[in-house]
């Protein structure tokens, strides 16, 4: 079998860059929509979450549709010329650049599972707290965050990154780094955020957890108005979205920390090259995930294609039908709640909990009468 230089195989070679050119072109398109369906609806505008799902698709649309291509390119004249032929200093700028955007689409996870949490925990915190000039503080701080874990790196503080040809990408140079602080930038960059995600997923489904079970013991008529806020702040479309494209970080990521920690590229170069692959994907399956888990999403993503292809009938009768199913529904719950509607059929009269004896002498019956 042919290989390069550095003993890849010229089939896996073209393989990946079939792969990464797929990726790169997918992850474009699909990002670069998802933040203009996000954009383009008015009322995602309004959620104070918005911002942070624009800035999830947004800082990969640059890795797509120049690091995936650059990369495919990389593998190509490793096949025809045995090496890459670019200069060393573009390869590692191209790296770093992908690193820091990567990056931040980890904390732009990270910060969105810590909005839930505080949503479901603290509802009157999150109100205060999401309002647009803490929010624009909020993604300043995790850009420079991302940009302060890379960028002196390739500027040489304290450490240099290098672009290894054995390995077919940058690594912090042995020289200028020790195991120690290898080690402590990995968990850093990697470990920490899928750490503190997952800290934020497990309280917010025990609290749920706790108070769903003691619901079942209570009347659903005397349930805590915390409460069903509680749950509905779990059961909210973003918290779902989120915790889908958080699972699928976590299985693209960790295979691919694991080959970079014991560093196996030497041993197991197909798997080195599979698992970099399969750490790309991510990339393009955050726009799928947020059109299959979330209806809003769904419907604006067809409203923004409308707008852009007036021409194809198509969207135009997606949105006709979405606008139709919303009025259904508005329709159905109007029925429901009508005085005609059969007993059986009715939601629940909902009960009001007073926290003290004298709201309920303010709503006694007789005492209205005598004021």
């Amino acid at each position: 079998m042919a290989t390069d230089l550095y003993g890849y195989p010229h089939v896996l070679l073209g393989f990946m860059a079939f792969f990464v050119f797929l990726i790169g072109l997918v992850g474009t398109v699909g990002n670069l929509l998802a933040a203009m369906a996000l954009l383009y609806c008015p009322k995602l505008r309004q959620r104070s979450a918005t911002l942070f799902m624009v800035n999830l698709p947004a800082c990969l649309i640059p890795v797509c549709a120049l690091g995936m291509p650059m990369f495919g390119a990389a593998c190509i004249q490793r096949i025809y010329y045995g090496r890459v032929m670019l200069p060393e200093w573009v390869c590692v700028m191209t790296f770093v650049v992908g690193l820091i955007l990567s990056q931040v689409h980890i904390h732009t996870i990270c910060a969105l599972a810590f909005n839930r949490l505080i949503a479901v925990l603290i509802p009157a915190w999150y109100k205060r707290l999401m309002t647009p000039s803490t929010i624009k503080v909020y993604l300043i701080g995790l850009w420079v965050y991302s940009i302060l874990l890379w960028l002196p790196l390739a500027c040489k503080l304290g450490g240099s990154l290098k672009y290894i040809p054995e390995e077919m990408m940058v690594s912090l140079d042995e020289k200028s780094a020790s195991k120690a602080l290898k080690g402590l930038h990995v968990f850093l960059t990697y470990i920490l955020p899928i750490l503190f995600t997952s800290i934020c997923y497990l309280i917010m489904y025990i609290k749920v957890r706790v108070i769903r079970k003691e619901t079942r013991t209570r009347r659903a008529s005397v349930v805590a108005m915390t409460e069903s806020n509680i749950i509905r702040q779990w059961d909210d479309h973003v918290t779902k979205t989120i915790l889908v494209i958080y699972l699928i970080l976590i299985t693209c990521s960790v295979p691919h920390l694991v080959i970079h920690v014991l560093q196996l590229y030497m041993k197991h170069q197909v798997a080195w090259l599979l698992l970099h692959a399969v750490f790309w994907l991510q990339f393009c399956l955050d726009p799928i995930v947020y059109v299959i888990f979330s209806r809003v999403y769904r419907r604006a993503t067809w409203e923004c294609l409308a707008s852009l292809f007036p021409n194809f009938g198509i969207f135009q009768v997606t949105e006709e039908l979405g606008k139709s199913e919303e009025k259904s529904n508005l329709k159905v719950n109007n029925v429901i709640s009508s005085p005609g509607c059969p007993k059986h059929l009715r939601p629940p009269p909902q009960k009001i909990e007073f926290s003290s004896e004298v709201h309920r002498d303010l709503l006694d019956p007789k005492n209205i009468a005598k004021s």
